[in-house]
């Protein structure tokens, strides 16, 4: 390699263009632009550049194969360089086309699939695969299965003018993906000059023509089947015949993309597979749209089939566009039977709109102006990511947004929870790392570098697959079609409702445990947690501390009918609980005991909410006193907050419940039996020992130990999020926690104040 490097700068380096690389026996890009730039310089091409692109191939072409018989040997040492980079021996940089470099170039094309065109010389389509950076080994994180498909594909079609040589270290990539749509584009009779690697109307009417697949096919169009589903990881595997594993593969897939499950290659499954927008022909029950619903609208949305309706709810300030929701819009929603699904959205159209301060801006935007139109707490608002987001870009400023909008939103005490409009890498990329509840998918900009190659976020609420126009005169507008996956956000349907009373929470609670006994899997208190949790509070992290869900659970009660309790008044405190927040807490709670150093069940409760105040006091109020700024903030009612006293209520219920649970009680036994008037003393007393150096402790513990990987991330992630990490263990800071152990202290202490009160005579 090295040999390779001090050729190419000895050789090249006064070359108009060449840039000098470092000979450090490292094969990489700038060893790649190289060897690219002194073939071009030795095929005397004009304009040079980094890329070996198709007038390179065409010179090369023109020149003809590099074999024994070339009569440049720097070409031949071009070709020895690129072997060498590959990591395949090709017997040194000698110029001489011998042995050693004829078994390397055939080394490098049986992985590659090509053993077939094997004859003693570098074709340009092979010599452009080794010169590039591409692997032809099984990648680490590769899969086997997407490796045979790789290969298969180059041995098929490496003669097809517009093919190049696929890697094939089993990756998943855009290249493949598009390579999968040039090879359909063959099988079904297209030219060369006519195959273009879209899914265009040709395409579509030869996949319709020949691309039905069943149990007991053979051959191609299975082979490009399987392969193209090798793209969902759930489902890899790569074959020729279409066998059971195959067909349950398929009907996985249909699954989840809210296909028929038929397990057949069918065209609708086809589309899924190789366009992001699916089969634009199949039906949606949900709309997003920019034009007021009217009375006449909304009876024209109901006729053609639609339910659940996405609106802005606001302007782009400086727009003419008036897009926003109407005064009475929602109430004709409720009266004509739909649903609301909100979207915030000003610009968003460009890298540079994104930061965390600007995520932090928008959700505090967001939230009033969701809370000025009435909707209830618990909705989930959809944050737009309204261009082709490069990966680099999500990681770069797009994470950090989302971070903001969830601290922003935290800090207003957590009313309404945040999903995501975006591509589907961008959306992918949000759930794993920016709490977002669902994805609304922008499946509609097929071209998207963020849609291609990608498959549907693991929480895709909504997939946006055509504009289409519907009704006319003035019941007509014009909608984007979506696809609503059941069991996600079935939208707000009412708005400005009170929360449930306390009895009627606990009757919920009741029916809830009943279907869960019924069920008849499962144990039935961590499955009613599973669905309080799944209100809003089951997003990617909650089930990384608090574990999984039973999905088949959850569709037994959608099914049953039970309306969703989203919040209910407690007597005792006067505060609306969230009832999704405490199941996630007493779920954590239950399944991670409590430890001497806060655990995940700590962290799901009171101790992510402890993080998001420490936050606001950081990043809102630093110069005030840390003690003085929670006796000013935590636990209040008379203002929401990071953890205020709705959001501490739910966190110490949790805790309480969950001990009750694992001592062998009931869920629900305990949840009527239990006395909210006595909440905070039992907690002070059962998790601290009454010891507000304990609590003080553990409150300091929570934002700053280590020895649990997955609460670590969790909370190195929320702290990124709160643009306050790393947390500096200074006086301030303890002084912010013994603010805390106040704080639980004189809660309980009032707590024991009223109960003596009542015993006197």
């Amino acid at each position: 390699m090295r040999a390779a490097q001090k050729w190419l700068n000895d050789t090249y380096t006064l070359v108009p263009g060449y840039v000098p690389i470092a000979v450090d026996g490292s094969p990489g890009p700038k060893t790649s632009v190289a060897l690219i730039r002194a073939l071009q310089h030795e095929l005397n091409i004009e304009w040079p550049s980094d890329n070996f692109g198709w007038g390179t191939l065409a010179a090369l072409t023109e020149h003809g194969p590099i074999g024994p018989g070339e009569t440049n040997p720097k070409l031949i040492k071009i070709v020895e360089s690129g072997a060498a980079c590959r990591g395949y021996d090709p017997g040194g940089i000698t110029g001489v086309f011998g042995t050693r470099l004829t078994d390397a170039v055939a080394a490098l094309m049986t992985d590659a699939g090509l053993a077939g065109s094997i004859d003693g010389t570098v074709v340009p389509k092979v010599c452009r695969a080794l010169l590039s950076v591409d692997g032809y080994l099984l990648a680490s994180g590769g899969s086997p299965h997407v490796r045979e498909a790789q290969r298969w594909l180059n041995g098929r079609y490496l003669n097809r003018s517009a093919f190049l040589v696929l890697p094939c270290d089993g990756r998943r990539s855009r290249d493949l993906l598009t390579t999968l749509t040039f090879a359909v584009q063959y099988e079904v009779g297209l030219t060369d000059a006519q195959a273009n690697g879209s899914f265009g109307p040709l395409t579509q009417a030869g996949v319709r023509a020949n691309g039905l697949i069943k149990a007991g096919s053979t051959g191609t169009w299975v082979r490009l089947f399987s392969a193209a589903l090798t793209h969902y990881p759930a489902a890899q595997y790569f074959t020729a015949d279409f066998d059971d594993a195959l067909a349950d593969g398929t009907r996985a897939l249909q699954a989840f993309c809210r296909l028929t499950e038929n397990g057949e290659g069918d065209f609708p499954t086809w589309a899924s597979l190789l366009i992001s927008t699916g089969d634009q022909a199949r039906p949606g029950t949900a709309a997003d749209t920019i034009d007021a619903v009217t009375p006449a609208r909304a009876q024209t949305l109901l006729a053609a089939g639609y339910r659940t309706i996405g609106r802005y709810l606001t302007n782009v300030e400086g727009s003419s566009l008036d897009k926003k929701i109407k005064p009475g819009e929602l109430a004709t929603l409720t009266a004509n039977g739909l649903s609301l699904f909100p979207i915030f959205q000003t610009a968003a159209d460009s890298a540079g709109y994104f930061s965390w301060a600007q995520g932090y801006a928008d959700a505090r935007a967001a939230h009033d102006a969701a809370l000025g139109h009435g909707i209830d707490a618990g909705a989930v608002i959809y944050f737009a990511v309204d261009y082709d987001a490069t990966d680099a870009d999500v990681t770069r400023s797009v994470i950090p947004h989302f971070l903001g909008v969830e601290a922003g939103l935290r800090q207003l005490g957590g009313r309404y929870a945040h999903g995501v409009y975006g591509a589907r890498n961008v959306c992918s990329r949000l759930n794993a790392s920016a709490f977002t509840k669902w994805s609304f998918v922008s499946g509609i900009t097929s071209g998207w570098t963020g849609n291609v190659a990608y498959p549907l976020p693991a929480n895709w609420a909504f997939d946006q697959i055509s504009t289409v126009d519907v009704g006319a005169g003035g019941g007509g507008l014009e909608i984007d079609k979506c696809v609503l996956r059941p069991g996600t956000d079935a939208g707000e349907s009412a708005f400005g409702s009170p929360a449930s009373t306390l009895a009627g929470y606990l009757d919920w609670i009741d029916r809830l445990h009943d279907l869960a006994l019924a069920y008849g899997s499962g144990d039935p208190a961590e499955l009613v947690l599973e669905y309080l949790r799944a209100g809003r509070h089951d997003n990617w992290q909650s089930r990384q501390l608090g574990g999984g869900t039973d999905a088949g659970f959850l569709t037994q009660v959608d099914a049953a009918g039970l309306a969703r309790v989203r919040a209910y008044h407690d007597p005792a405190a006067g505060v609306d609980v969230d009832v999704s927040r405490f199941g996630a807490a007493a779920l954590a709670a239950l399944r991670d005991p409590p430890r001497a150093v806060p655990g995940r069940g700590d962290f799901a409760g009171w101790g992510g909410d402890w993080i998001a105040f420490y936050g606001g006091w950081r990043f809102g109020e630093p110069a005030t006193p840390a003690r003085d700024y929670c006796a000013a903030h935590l636990a209040r009612s008379d203002t929401p907050g990071a953890l205020d006293l709705a959001g501490l209520v739910a966190g110490v219920d949790a805790h309480l419940a969950a001990e009750q649970v694992r001592g062998g009680a009931g869920l629900v036994d305990h949840l009527r039996a239990a006395d909210r008037g006595t909440r905070f003393s039992g907690f002070y007393r059962g998790r601290f020992g009454t010891d507000p150096n304990a609590a003080a402790t553990a409150a300091q513990s929570m934002l700053t130990a280590t020895g649990d990987a997955a609460l670590t991330a969790a909370r190195d992630l929320l702290l990124r999020g709160l643009a306050v990490t790393p947390v500096a263990v200074d006086e301030q800071l303890r002084q912010l926690c013994r603010g805390f152990a106040d704080r639980l202290a004189a809660l309980a202490e009032a707590e024991q104040i009223r109960l003596n009160r009542r015993e006197v005579p």
